[in-house]
């Protein structure tokens, strides 16, 4: 069953003007998994500061036969690799019929593209050499992260990344993003670009506890 939060996220989606979505609702309950629905009418672009986030999509993905691909650590869009549900071109193994060699740069069954912030304009341009910038969402994890320092390595890539990205369909999704009035920079910055309309999605219905528990072992 979807929380209303998704339900709220995948109609947004679908409508055809360019749109940012603040995208806010609690640990647990379903924000990172909600590319998996939106990849049903569109191509995902998955940003995540946090390896370990992507590759839980990733695997949750591959279990549904999801087309993915990965860029992480790029320093060209020929370091991007493709999952063999990807693989458009590839050599089989002659003894056993298996995959040995995947074709990387033939990248147009890729429904969800998972990057690190590092990677993401790569992982951009890849994605458009292949599909319509209509049919793509940028859904970025965590956006806030690092930001709570005065100076952190990851600003210039951050503000490299926000100058020359060419999505204008963008999620931002976070448990705990800024509120509206705080964005307002953020949202006069997009709208000069590329015009379109700003939403922001928050909801804390939750229908489980979560559990804290100590060293213990107790809750």
């Amino acid at each position: 069953k979807l929380y209303n939060h998704q339900k709220e996220l995948f109609l947004k989606v679908k409508e055809n003007d360019p749109k940012l979505i603040f995208y806010v609702a609690p640990t647990g309950t379903g924000k990172t998994l909600s590319p998996l629905g939106i990849s049903q009418h569109k191509k995902i672009i998955f940003v995540c500061a946090v390896r370990h986030v992507g590759l839980a999509l990733a695997k949750a993905a591959i279990s549904c036969e999801k087309c993915v691909a990965f860029a992480f650590g790029c320093n060209d869009i020929s370091d991007i690799r493709l999952h063999y549900f990807s693989a458009k071109e590839y050599s089989k193994d002659r003894k056993t019929g298996g995959i040995y060699k995947v074709d990387n740069s033939v990248g147009d069954k890729v429904q969800i593209m998972i990057c690190d912030i590092q990677s993401y304009l790569y992982a951009m341009r890849y994605m458009l050499a292949f599909n319509e910038v209509n049919d793509i969402i940028l859904y970025w994890d965590e956006p806030t992260i690092t930001l709570d320092y005065q100076e952190h390595p990851l600003h210039d890539i951050i503000k490299n990344n926000w100058e020359k990205n060419e999505i204008y369909n963008i999620v931002l999704s976070s448990a705990t993003l800024p509120l509206e009035n705080e964005l307002e920079t953020t949202i006069l910055d997009y709208r000069e670009k590329f015009g379109g309309n700003t939403y922001y999605i928050k909801n804390y219905d939750c229908s489980k506890s979560i559990a804290l528990v100590n060293r213990d072992g107790y809750v």
